[in-house]
Parts: C-alpha cells; structure tokens; sequence
C-alpha cells in the first residue's frame, strides 16, 4: 500500500468490527486510520492528513456519532469528504452521504464505500503487475 492509496477513518467503539472493517478494508487497497469514538477522531483530525472518507458508528461513548457531525458542521470541518454512518441504530443523521445497518454485510459495505472513494486497485500484495 502507499501513501496515495485513499485514506479512510474509521470510527468504532467495538474494537473486534473495527479491526475486521480496517483489515478488509486495507485488503482493498484503502489506508485505515481508527479511532474509538469521537472525540479520539477529533484529536486525530487536528495532527493528520484529511481523510477521502469516514465510517462512523453513531452508538459510542465519550462523544457519540451525532456529536462528532453536529461539531462537524459547526466547525465546518471536512466539507466535501463523505461520511458513511454504520450503526445499529435506526437514526439517519444528518451530514451523512449514507447509512448502512449493523450488523452490515461485506459487500453492502464495499459496495457503498467504492461508490464514494475508488480503490487505489491495490491489494495486500501491493500493485497490479502486467
């Protein structure tokens, strides 16, 4: 992977769905940069490169889902850049591109995340050869 591959933040309080969507993700081609909740990615955003695109849970403590987009879009922080929210929670927030219920099937979930951010078209064996 490199650095040009697309960057995607991913945050998730449930560490074991989280882990699960970074490694697929990254076998996709995607960079994942996660964090636990809301706040964590507020911290986050402030030291690092803009991301391509975030998952967000709306279900997480310390700052939960609805928190992080409302400061968002008080801040107007990351315009332009989609937010996918994947929740068990039947609340479509606003702010968000798009909405996938948990528990998400993988390819509802790539699905969704290639309408918005084409893969780099790297795998974990790195570029394509001819």
């Amino acid at each position: 992977m490199t650095d040009s591959a697309p960057l995607i933040l991913l945050i998730e309080d449930e560490e074991d769905l989280r882990d699960a969507v970074a490694t697929l993700l990254e076998m996709e081609g995607y960079r994942v940069a996660q964090c636990i909740h809301g706040e964590d990615a507020w911290s986050w955003l402030a030291s690092h490169p803009r991301p391509d695109l975030v998952l967000l849970d709306l279900m997480m403590p310390v700052m939960n889902g609805q928190a992080f987009l409302a400061r968002l879009s008080q801040e107007r922080m990351l315009e332009g850049v989609p937010i996918i929210v994947l929740s068990g929670s039947p609340f479509h927030p606003p702010g968000a591109v798009a909405y996938l219920r948990k528990p998400v099937a993988v390819a509802d979930l790539m699905e969704v995340v290639r309408r918005f951010l084409p893969s780099s078209g790297e795998g974990p064996e790195g570029p394509p050869t001819s």
